[in-house]
């Protein structure tokens, strides 16, 4: 891609999530979402091959969708108030709507099926970035209206959510589908305090960005895109290898490792709201995620290749140089736990 066309998409990417988060009237920010989409767009298509096309229709078409449905409710609830203000929006109906549209566009669960079709027809990187960063945007505005969303809509969802990404994760081989699965899973947790503690959907949000950019960023250094690939990252760097299966231990919540920590702050404030029901069955349900990342740990550090060394195996350079940036994600990803009491 030219490098002044990628100059510019990237920064209206990083703009128009930005003015997102900022924005509070309705218009502005619907504008800056459909930025954001069409800016995506040719990211997700850069590599012209039928699957990246087959994921770009799919994106543009489940955006637009949200977007409309968005701009419709915000269009009629201004008729009805004659208000535009997001934090002001007080309409049941207007505010269910834009829920939902927003569930959509952040691929939560029921509204998640676009979500590992597309993360599978792009690069590693680019789903990095619609696991991720995507998910700023959508994720602001809920926020800004927290206090006026319906808490049964988004608990029922964070509980779905949970469970299809535990469920669609058992079965996948492609790691590009499988953190997909995991993003739903955790976008689950990001919603269950939306209403009752946004400030610690915003850690957590934070926590999961943290926990796999380093993990996608190894993925994408040493060309692993199965599971079988997985088992043989130690033969690029052993050091990456082990850390990475450390790292996916945090993902998956384990203690004493960071990820551990939004999941133990959830559960507890779920328990001092009496939402003990659902706090339990997000706990049991999550157990199958746990086993979906035991499988990748098991994979990536405890098993061995069952070809023998004449055998031919799959070419893939080696690292000549440790990098930085994921050796410094993974330090932190696995060991801000004791930071607790101070956030």
């Amino acid at each position: 891609m030219n490098p002044t066309s990628w100059l510019i998409i990237t920064t209206s990417i990083f703009t128009s999530t930005i003015l997102t988060s900022s924005s509070l009237h309705w218009l502005m920010a619907w504008a800056c979402l459909e930025i954001n989409t069409l800016s995506m767009i040719p990211v997700i298509s850069k590599s012209y091959h039928p699957r990246s096309m087959e994921a770009t229709t799919k994106y543009f078409l489940t955006q637009t969708l949200a977007s409309m449905v968005m701009l419709m409710a915000a269009t009629s609830n201004a008729m009805n108030t004659s208000n535009w203000e997001i934090q002001l929006t007080s309409d049941h109906t207007t505010t269910i709507t834009i829920t939902l549209a927003l569930l959509m566009k952040m691929g939560a669960a029921p509204f998640h099926f676009w979500l590992p079709e597309v993360s599978q027809g792009t690069t590693t990187m680019t789903t990095l970035t619609i696991l991720t960063w995507q998910k700023l945007a959508p994720l602001s505005i809920l926020l800004s209206m927290s206090n006026k969303t319906n808490h049964t809509i988004l608990i029922a969802a964070a509980m779905l959510s949970i469970t299809i990404g535990g469920l669609g994760g058992l079965n996948q081989t492609q790691m590009r589908k499988l953190m997909a699965f995991s993003s739903i899973t955790h976008t689950g947790w990001i919603l269950s305090t939306m209403t009752i503690s946004p400030e610690i959907s915003t850690m957590t949000m934070l926590m999961y960005i943290l926990i796999t950019s380093p993990i996608m960023i190894t993925l994408h250094l040493s060309s692993t895109s199965t599971i079988k690939d997985l088992g043989m990252m130690w033969t690029i760097s052993p050091q990456l290898s082990s850390m990475l299966t450390i790292t996916i231990l945090s993902l998956s919540g384990l203690p004493p490792m960071t990820g551990f920590m939004p999941k133990w702050l959830i559960l507890n404030k779920m328990i001092s709201f009496n939402l003990t029901m659902e706090a339990t069955t997000m706990a049991l349900t999550s157990l199958l995620s746990t086993y979906m990342y035991m499988r990748l740990m098991y994979i990536s550090s405890m098993t061995l290749h069952p070809y023998t060394i004449t055998s031919p195996m799959k070419w893939r350079p080696s690292l000549k140089k440790h990098p930085m940036l994921p050796t410094t994600l993974m330090t932190l990803s696995t060991m801000i736990l004791p930071l607790t009491p101070y956030m």
